[in-house]
C-alpha cells in the first residue's frame, strides 16, 4: 500500500551549487516523516546535479526529476504534475529556511490546527554583502493567527511585495481544482500565480511564522540581474494582472491593484538602470502608464501621476533611481536605525 504524503516540497535546481546544501539541510532538519521533496533539475553545469543525486541516495524523501522545458515556472509545473502531498510548498534552492519555524508550521497543518486552502506567512530578507537581516513582517509579530480572507487588506497596508510563492503553503487539491499553474516563459510568474490564487477565493490562514529566509545581493540569481527581457516580462505581467483584477468581482481587487500599481511605479526606476541600447524599448513599455494608474486608491500613485505629467517617464525614472540608491545606502550604513515591524 502506497504511503500517504502530507506535504510536497518543490525545489527547482539550476546552477546553485554554492547554496543548495544549506537549503536542503535546513529543510531536512524538519520532521518530514510523511513528506516528499521534489528536486526539479535544469541543465546545470556547476555540479548542482551531483549534490542532488548524493542527497537522493541518502534521504528517501528526496526525488529527482528533469524538467521538460526551461525556466523556473516550467520546473515548478513539472513538479506539480507528480506531486502527491496534501499540501505543497515552493522553495528556491539559493535561499533557506528557519527549520524550527517551518517545523512548527508543518506540525500545525499535520495536527489539523491549521486546515485551509492557503497559509500565508511573513518572511525575512538577508541582504549581501553586509549580511543584514531584514524582517518583512506584513502580518506582524505578535498578531494572533487570522482565519479568513478578510485579513488580506490588513496585510496589504504596507507597500511590500506579498506575491512570492515561497511564503505560502497551498492545498494541492485547491490548485488543481482551480487549474492554477505557473505562467511559463516569463519572469514575475509569482505575481500571476498568487493573483489567480486569491481570485479563486481560498479559505486562508494568516500566520506570522517567518520560516523563509530570502537571500539577495549575492549576484547570479535572476532577481539580482536586470535585462530587457526581465523588464518586459515584469511590466507585461503587472499590466495584465491589473486588467484581470479590474474585471473581476473579487471584493479586495482594489487593494491588490494598488500594490501592483506601486510595483509598476518602482519598475519605472529600472529604465535608468538598463543598458543604454535598451532604453528606448524600456521607455516604450511605460507609454500607457496613465491607463495602469487610472483611478488608483493609493495617494502615492496619484502624486506620481502628477510628477510624471510634469517630468515625463525618463526624468521620473532618474529621480526614482537616485531615491532608491539613497535608500540602499541608508539601510547599509544605518542598519540599526530600521524600525522593526
Amino acid at each position: 500500500m502506497e504511503r500517504k504524503i502530507f506535504l510536497t516540497v518543490i525545489i527547482p535546481v539550476y546552477n546553485i551549487k554554492s547554496y543548495l546544501e544549506k537549503c536542503l539541510q535546513t529543510v531536512l532538519c524538519c520532521n518530514l516523516k510523511d513528506c516528499e521533496i521534489i528536486l526539479t533539475l535544469g541543465k546545470s553545469n556547476d555540479g548542482s546535479d551531483k549534490i542532488c543525486q548524493d542527497y537522493a541516495c541518502r534521504y528517501s524523501q528526496i526525488h529527482i526529476i528533469q524538467q521538460n522545458g526551461t525556466g523556473l515556472s516550467n520546473a515548478r509545473n513539472c513538479a506539480l504534475n507528480i506531486a502527491k502531498g496534501e499540501y505543497v510548498l515552493f522553495l528556491d534552492g539559493d535561499d533557506y529556511v528557519d527549520s524550527n519555524c517551518l517545523d512548527w508550521l508543518i506540525a500545525q497543518l499535520r495536527n489539523k490546527f491549521f486546515e485551509s486552502d492557503l497559509v500565508v506567512t511573513d518572511f525575512r530578507r538577508l541582504e549581501y554583502p553586509a549580511c543584514n537581516m531584514r524582517d518583512i513582517f506584513q502580518i506582524g509579530e505578535g498578531t494572533p493567527i487570522q482565519h479568513g480572507i478578510d485579513f488580506l487588506p490588513q496585510m496589504l497596508r504596507k507597500r511590500q511585495c506579498f506575491w512570492n510563492v515561497w511564503r505560502y503553503i497551498f492545498r494541492l487539491s485547491f490548485l488543481k481544482e482551480n487549474h492554477i499553474r505557473f505562467l511559463e516563459n516569463h519572469v514575475s510568474e509569482d505575481v500571476d500565480f498568487v493573483t489567480r490564487v486569491f481570485l479563486a477565493e481560498p479559505d486562508v490562514i494568516f500566520s506570522h511564522s517567518p520560516y523563509y529566509v530570502y537571500v539577495v545581493g549575492r549576484g547570479g540569481s535572476l532577481m539580482d540581474s536586470l535585462s530587457k527581457k526581465r523588464l518586459q516580462d515584469t511590466v507585461y505581467v503587472l499590466k495584465s494582472t491589473v486588467e484581470r483584477l479590474r474585471i473581476s468581482k473579487f471584493r479586495y481587487a482594489p487593494q491588490l491593484i494598488a500594490q501592483y500599481q506601486y510595483e509598476y511605479l518602482l519598475n519605472i526606476a529600472l529604465v535608468a538602470e538598463i543598458a543604454p541600447e535598451d532604453r528606448r524599448c524600456a521607455l516604450e513599455l511605460f507609454e500607457d502608464w496613465q491607463h495602469v494608474f487610472a483611478k488608483s486608491p493609493d495617494p502615492v500613485i496619484r502624486q506620481a501621476e502628477r510628477i510624471i505629467k510634469i517630468l515625463g517617464i525618463w526624468k521620473t525614472s532618474r529621480c526614482l533611481h537616485w531615491m532608491k540608491m539613497l535608500r540602499r545606502w541608508w539601510l547599509r550604513s544605518f542598519p540599526k536605525a530600521r524600525i522593526k515591524r
